[in-house]
């Protein structure tokens, strides 16, 4: 590019977008963009990237009239969050590499652009190295780490999904909703199956594939997680918190060594959902944690997060029964409906040890608090099935 990749929102220029548009074929040939008028976006739903609305103006051609960018947040702690996680990278790549060949539904990238620096495949050599230094010596690596924000630059312009109504995991939503979103997710889920799943990338890994270092991040925010929890979670839930202190690393590597691989978002929840005007999902948005696992880690997310706390365990019952169906209907014959119940479960208390690492993040406005109030409520109730 003759022009300079935009680090932040405020570096957008309308010769950068003419540039960078006309170059990945997005506008006409002869465009040009004279100006935009941005409008910011996202406030308390994405913690570790910065959205807005660009309207166009054009002097010549023809192109969309509005596209969404996305860059790495200006808040400095989760940048680093952000940095530390690969996610700036991750999501690029899933745009242009990854997503191609999936079957779901998701935002045309009109432009996916990532800096390398070339130390990114060397940062994941160092993290599984790093394994085998001691405990104590990870926790103070992964705090020298989690405050490095020096995040080359990279963005994002993607289709404009104004048309489409988008989720709202605050409100939450009924077993309807819920059981489209999960018909989505194992068509995703079927794709990448088994054998099928994608070949290991620096950008694309396991989830397990450093245990100890995401055991050493519990460590470093137990205390601070466990009060955050302490407020908001029922005696039955709080006994599970304090349990995954002895239990937590192995349960890191039982369930992705016992379930089947496949493509996992990562982040399946309802503020990253677009559904069209008859109600089926338009959209999957934030890629910035596709990674390959097990299947029940993204549904027992989803559930845990979107579902009233009274839903009845029936009704949970009947979603993990639609989504086994769908996977079923996809192709998928290796995988029983018990043993999805099991690994819903197991998943549920895997997802209990990685959110500690929420002390990490900065909610924001009162959206973002809201927001973190109700997914622990809701967690809560999901967790009242699994016996201590």
């Amino acid at each position: 590019m003759a022009t300079t990749t935009p680090s932040r929102l405020d570096d957008i220029t309308s010769d950068w977008l003419t540039e960078v548009l006309s170059s990945e074929g997005a506008i006409s040939a002869d465009a040009r963009i004279e100006a935009f008028e941005r409008t910011d976006l996202g406030d308390g739903e994405g913690f570790v990237g910065d959205l807005a609305r660009l309207r166009l103006a054009y002097s010549a051609g023809t192109g969309p009239a509005t596209v969404i960018a996305k860059v790495p947040t200006a808040v400095a702690l989760n940048r680093a969050t952000g940095k530390s996680l690969g996610v700036y990278e991750r999501e690029v790549r899933a745009y242009d590499t990854l997503l191609p060949d999936v079957d779901v539904p998701r935002p045309r990238a009109h432009a996916a652009i990532y800096d390398a620096t070339g130390e990114e495949e060397a940062f994941l050599d160092q993290m599984i190295k790093a394994e085998r230094l001691p405990l104590f010596l990870l926790r103070v690596l992964l705090r020298k780490v989690q405050t490095d924000a020096d995040v080359p630059p990279c963005i994002l312009l993607l289709e404009d999904l104004a048309e489409a109504e988008m989720g709202n995991q605050v409100a939450g939503c009924d077993p309807a909703r819920a059981a489209i979103a999960l018909g989505v997710l194992a068509r995703l889920h079927s794709s990448g199956w088994g054998d099928a799943c994608p070949p290991l990338r620096h950008w694309f890994t396991n989830g397990d594939i450093v245990p100890r270092l995401f055991h050493a991040q519990y460590k470093n925010n137990r205390r601070s997680f466990e009060r955050f929890a302490a407020e908001r979670l029922s005696e039955h839930g709080m006994a599970h918190v304090k349990a995954i202190r002895k239990t937590g690393l192995a349960r890191i590597t039982r369930l992705h060594d016992s379930a089947p691989r496949t493509i996992l978002h990562g982040d399946f929840r309802l503020d990253n959902l677009f559904f069209a005007t008859d109600g089926s999902l338009a959209a999957i948005i934030d890629w910035q944690t596709v990674n390959r696992g097990p299947g029940a880690l993204d549904v027992a997310y989803f559930i845990a997060g979107s579902l009233p706390p009274e839903t009845p365990e029936a009704v949970i019952d009947d979603l993990l029964r639609s989504y086994h169906d769908a996977l079923v209907a996809t192709g998928v014959v290796d995988y029983s409906f018990e043993r999805l119940l099991a690994d819903y479960e197991e998943a549920l208390l895997l997802l209990l040890h990685r959110m500690s690492g929420l002390d990490q993040l900065e909610f924001g406005d009162d959206r973002g608090v809201a927001l973190m109030d109700s997914w622990f409520q809701r967690f809560d109730a999901r967790l009242q099935r699994v016996p201590l």
